[in-house]
């Protein structure tokens, strides 16, 4: 009998430790679901950055992020991030080097630091579009009710 119930736990898959689970699939979104996806993200955002779900599919999620405030400056080691601003402004700083690099955690698309070093500074607003590569330092600063659409694309040999 013990070794029935051995083989049977042996079968069992076990879920996946220290992975984010993917998110769902899907491939349509309205105006009127955009908008209020915008609502929602204006309604719960707190501090730093409030990230809804657009659209995704196979790894590469299209998402509107909403930010008020400086955030930490991040990179993405395996995923390049183009970026639509549709209301308000920032300073992006790109490049240079991620200072305080936090060990990017297993099956994770994004790491963090402490601040950028040799980056460079850019004012974005309303109809700007920048494409930051992958394992590139990117910092938003000097933050006015940000909102922006980004797509995160996976990029192979990263």
């Amino acid at each position: 009998m013990k070794k029935i119930l051995l083989a049977v736990a042996l079968l069992v898959p076990l879920p996946a430790f220290a992975q984010p689970a993917a998110p769902p699939t899907k491939l349509f979104a309205s105006s009127a679901d955009v908008q209020a996806l915008v609502a929602k993200a204006k309604a719960e955002h707190k501090t730093g950055n409030t990230v809804e779900l657009v659209v995704n599919d196979e790894g590469y999620p299209f998402q509107l992020e909403y930010r008020t405030d400086t955030t930490p400056p991040s990179i993405h080691p395996t995923h390049a991030e183009l970026i639509e601003v549709i209301e308000g402004s920032c300073t992006l700083i790109t490049g240079g080097k991620l200072v305080g690099a936090k060990p990017v955690a297993a099956g994770a698309m994004t790491g963090s630091g402490t601040s950028i070093e040799g980056g460079t500074p850019r004012k974005v607003a309303k109809g700007d579009y920048i494409l930051v590569p992958a394992n590139t330092p990117h910092q938003y600063t000097e933050v006015h009710g940000l909102i922006m659409m980004t797509l995160h694309m996976p990029v192979t040999g990263k």
